[in-house]
């Protein structure tokens, strides 16, 4: 048995799991305060384009959709209401959409990027536990403890980049800036 493989698998193993579940907290409760904020801000788009009103929808069931918080769904409404524009449409509508459906989007992809970092890190989380537990054996295999090790520390650097994606599409704060799908690489 390598001793020093045996304590870089614990030491390692150990503070990946640890380091990862004290960022993912953090993320975590920085993502809920973004996630609250995201919401504040889709209700009052919605709001603001439920106020514009449009010859081909019934007030009545435009004010049920906002109540029952289907945004999505007003969202279509009007972009379909939107789609067949003429240059009687109100300019403040397709303001109003634009940001309702700038705002939806941003939601989306603050939600799956926080689920795809938080899966990941019980992932690796996971992993790194399991690889504590088994140090003896696998450092009794060095190839196996250099893999596992290896494995843990590819783990944890995807984890922090995941964290860095996640930051960046919560710190994305106006329509202005293209809101790409999690997990797509990144334009220029």
């Amino acid at each position: 048995m390598d001793p020093n493989l045996l304590s870089a698998l614990l030491y390692s193993m150990s503070t990946i799991a640890q380091t990862l579940s004290g960022a993912m907290g953090l993320l975590g409760a920085i993502a809920l305060f973004a996630l609250q904020a995201t919401a504040r801000s889709v209700e009052r788009a919605a709001t603001k384009l439920a106020e514009v009103p449009h010859q081909s929808m019934s007030p009545l069931y435009v004010s049920h959709l906002l109540n029952r918080r289907s945004f999505h769904e007003l969202a279509r409404l009007y972009g379909e209401a939107l789609a067949g524009a003429s240059s009687e449409t109100s300019s403040d509508a397709l303001v109003h959409f634009s940001t309702l459906s700038w705002e939806l989007d941003h939601d989306t992809a603050l939600r799956k990027s926080f689920w795809t970092a938080l899966r990941a890190s019980g992932a690796v989380i996971t992993y790194s536990l399991i690889c504590t537990a088994l140090a003896p054996q696998l450092a009794a295999q060095t190839i196996h403890g250099q893999v596992a090790l290896a494995i843990g520390v590819v783990g944890a650097i995807a984890c922090l980049v995941l964290y860095a994606v996640l930051l960046q599409v919560m710190l994305r704060s106006t329509p202005q800036e293209p809101i790409p799908p999690a997990g797509a690489p990144k334009r220029r």
